[in-house]
């Protein structure tokens, strides 16, 4: 992990200074705008990804928030690689993360995972800054369970049998995936809106499928 010093302007002299650590491999990556206010890039320059209203329950806590995840616009570095990274703003009472009182326990999960070699998104950056925190991945390639309209799939040809066949192979991938992380010790929710999936349109098939949203994951060392 490599921290990089940020910078302030005039108007930000009373400000704390933001804290961003990036990973390895990613600091040619992670453009100047993002470490000096991160908080801030991730504001206005980032979009949506989840549609709707923010849900409470019933003590008052977000429960769902759309705006708290977001497509980031496409970093590169100076010899023109690109990466396409997602941002999460922390929900520090949510989930596992509520229970460690670690605002960046999904991010380690992120980070233990690319050391056991199972499938997720790659960790690249986190940041914290006055009392907001900020994660940063690369995007899985694939269509979220959000985008699954846009396979069009009746358009392509596919008749109601199709896409049940289609929805019982992605299941049947998720159980797969689970037995193997259950294996692992990564004991988390399965749910298939929580899937980042690759079909082939012309044979009818998922090619893969790659888990998202750990806040909620507990691993258990073996």
């Amino acid at each position: 992990m490599e921290k990089f010093p940020t910078t302030q302007n005039n108007t930000q002299e009373n400000s704390p200074k933001p804290k961003v650590e990036v990973e390895s491999g990613f600091s040619d990556f992670v453009p100047q705008e993002f470490l000096d206010d991160p908080a801030g890039y991730f504001e206005s320059e980032g979009k949506n990804i989840k549609t709707g209203e923010i849900k409470y329950d019933e003590t008052g806590r977000v429960r769902e928030d759309p705006t708290a995840v977001k497509d980031l616009p496409v970093w590169r570095n100076e010899k023109g690689t690109e990466i396409q990274a997602v941002g999460k703003r922390v929900n520090t009472m949510k989930g596992s993360v509520g229970e460690s009182g670690d605002p960046f326990h999904e991010y380690k999960i992120l980070e233990r995972l690319a050391q056991m070699g199972l499938p997720a998104a790659k960790p690249v950056a986190k940041a914290e800054q006055a009392g907001v925190h900020i994660i940063v991945m690369e995007r899985v390639p694939g269509i979220r369970w959000s985008e699954k309209d846009s396979l069009k799939l009746k358009e392509n040809g596919y008749t109601d049998e199709d896409i049940a066949t289609l929805m019982v192979e992605a299941e049947q991938r998720m159980n797969q995936l689970k037995a193997q992380f259950d294996e692992a010790g990564v004991i988390r929710g399965w749910k298939l809106k929580d899937m980042v999936f690759e079909v082939d349109i012309e044979s009818k098939k998922i090619t893969s499928m790659v888990p998202t949203d750990w806040e909620r994951t507990k691993i258990i060392e073996k």
